[in-house]
Parts: structure tokens; sequence; C-alpha cells
């Protein structure tokens, strides 16, 4: 079992995180202020992997705090194969990941992930109580040289039955740039992962009502439960995109 190594800043900069953080939300993660190393991902075939579980605590993604407690991130082999066991804490941390652009040519993503039970007290709809058991971002558009220029995100999740499969939520945190689609909505049941394909590029005309601008730029995985503070354990397996020639 590997733990993530949380990457720690210099106060100052700190400082700007949480004051962007403050005004707009998760998204601020991705429009900090900070510059990033975008990593050039390898390509097989039509395959592209985002986050492989063995590997990506070794370096291929980050860790960010969002509020005083991390959410432990660890890779794990149980009897849902390798996973990233994303453990809330009372807390708010993300995971993820910038890369050069991807094409959207490679509009097809499939992953794999599993909560047992969704906090019950969650609602995304609404601030303070917006806790999600599992998420899954992608950031559409280059967000430039520091970081500093929101883009339009969609976040696929896994939520409680406060919410309906196929659900667009726009909020409550930065309405014009984030929707957040529910693919899941219950228990897992079976002590096995879900695996979810979506098809992006359609997913955003839905989402925002007009085609995709930009490129695929990051991806990101998010539990927390630093609002309703019911515990919340989720796993979540390989993230890859399929591309058309």
């Amino acid at each position: 079992m590997r733990c993530l190594r949380i990457e720690r800043s210099p106060w100052n900069h700190m400082k700007s995180i949480f004051r962007i953080i403050a005004a707009t939300g998760l998204l601020a993660v991705f429009v900090s202020g900070c510059s990033v190393d975008r990593i050039a991902l390898d390509k097989k075939d039509d395959l592209i992997v985002l986050l492989n579980p063995e590997l990506a605590l070794d370096g291929e993604w980050e860790h960010r705090r969002l509020k005083r407690s991390d959410t432990e991130y660890v890779h794990v082999e149980t009897g849902l194969g390798h996973t990233i066991r994303a453990t809330g804490n009372q807390s708010a941390s993300i995971l993820y990941r910038f890369f050069e652009p991807i094409s959207l040519n490679c509009d097809r993503m499939r992953w794999s992930w599993f909560v047992q039970e969704p906090q019950p007290g969650s609602d995304l709809r609404v601030k303070g109580r917006d806790d999600v058991a599992a998420s899954v971002f992608v950031m559409f558009g280059d967000a430039g040289l520091f970081q500093d220029k929101p883009v339009p995100t969609l976040k696929y999740v896994w939520a409680n039955k406060q919410h309906n499969k196929g659900d667009i939520i726009a909020g409550p945190y930065q309405k014009e740039f984030i929707r957040t689609i529910v693919l899941q909505n219950d228990n897992a049941g079976e002590q096995k992962l879900v695996t979810e394909n979506v098809n992006l590029k359609q997913d955003y005309v839905k989402a925002f009502g007009v085609e995709p601008e930009g490129n695929i730029y990051g991806v990101a995985i998010f539990t927390d439960n630093d609002d309703t503070r019911e515990p919340i354990v989720a796993h979540y397996g390989k993230i890859e995109l399929l591309c058309r020639e």
C-alpha cells in the first residue's frame, strides 16, 4: 500500500490559492495562479491511460488540500483489484493531473469506481451540503500560462438518492463553468467496480448547450465530507480515453 505525499507550497502561494477557493469554489484548484508542469501522455493505439492506480501516486498526479483536512488517497489492492481508495476525514482535497492538450477526437472516456454508501445528508445543489461520494472532473480549454483563466469543466459524480441518474446540475459553485452530471445515485450493492462509459463531446453539448471549443487539458478525482461529516470511502480504478482515427 502506497500513500500520497502531500505537496506543500510556500505560504504566500497558499494564501493566494485559499483566497481564490473561498471566492470561487472547487474550480479554483484548476485556476489558482500556480504554474503546473503538464505531462505528455503516451498513446497506444486508440487508448490513452489518464489514471493508472498503481502509478498515480508515484508522481503522475498531484494532491491539493481545499479545506483544513485532507482526504486520504491511497493505492490499494483488494477484491476490487488495484484502485485509489479515497477516505474522507471531515475533509476536502483533490487529486489532479494536467497534461499536453488532447484532441476531442479522443472524446470517449471510460473508468471504474465503487462507493459502498454515499453520504445520505449531501445535496449537490446546496452550498454547505454539497459533499460528493466520488467524482471525476474533465477540464476543457487552456487556463493560461499562470492557470488563472476559468474554463468549462464537466464533473461526473456518484451521488445519493436525492438526485436522479442523468441529472445535470449547474452549481452550487462556478455555475458558469462547472456542470455536474449524476451517473450513480445509490449504494454499490455488489462488491465490484462499476464501469462508466461516457461521450465527453455529447455530454458537453447537453450540459452547456454548445459544442466544446477547447481540447482536454486536465482531469481530477475528488471525494469530500467536510460539510456533512458523514463517513465516506470511495475507490477509483483506471481512467482511460478512447480515440477515433
